[in-house]
């Protein structure tokens, strides 16, 4: 007779960070939910950032804690700021409805953030991060220069009788849809992606 007790779960070290990561300035609001290590650095979530919304690398970026600026690690903060390859998330004492601000910049309008912690979950031995668990809508296409660009082109989706509306549609790719989010091709994306962990 087999038995009927539930298999034990087992824990890896770490814990999971679950963040709401919203791109400012669009309305409809584009939005990713993903998992983090606690030991992953700020570093490391800039590239979550970056894959779950499809920007392109960023120039520089920076984000905010508690008034505190962590700056890009290829940039030349001024002396005595933290580089963000040398903060672990884990070390920021964050708690669930915490916001942190991630800002990038891409040679235009930069784009801004908001990175809320939604949870902290303990990790399961064998669970992959960084993931994308949910989302909605569409990240600006490839070379889209920043917030106000983008709502310009989804208010030209909106306005087909528009003769500068159309200019502004053939700019974007012929297959694009404003409310789709491929949560799959994110994961591909975060699975090749650079761990990095603070010295």
């Amino acid at each position: 007779m087999g038995s009927s007790a539930r298999p034990r779960l087992r824990y890896a070290d770490g814990d999971i960070f679950q963040f709401r990561i919203e791109l400012a300035g669009i309305t409809p609001t584009v939005w990713r939910r993903v998992g983090v290590s606690s030991r992953a650095s700020l570093h490391e979530l800039h590239g979550v950032v970056q894959r779950a919304l499809g920007l392109d690398d960023a120039d520089a970026y920076w984000f905010e804690v508690d008034g505190v600026r962590y700056h890009d690690p290829a940039d030349t903060p001024a002396f005595g700021t933290a580089t963000a390859d040398a903060v672990a998330l884990e070390s920021l004492e964050l708690h669930p409805g915490q916001t942190v601000t991630h800002l990038a910049e891409t040679g235009g309008e930069p784009w801004q953030h908001r990175v809320t912690l939604e949870q902290v979950t303990p990790r399961l031995v064998g669970q992959r991060l960084p993931a994308c668990m949910a989302g909605a809508r569409a990240a600006p296409p490839d070379d889209c220069d920043g917030p106000t660009r983008y709502n310009a082109l989804l208010a030209a989706l909106d306005a087909p009788l528009d003769p500068r509306a159309a200019e502004l549609r053939e700019w974007l790719p012929e297959d694009f849809d404003p409310e789709w989010v491929d949560i799959t091709a994110i994961n591909a994306q975060l699975a090749r992606m650079p761990r990095h962990r603070p010295a």
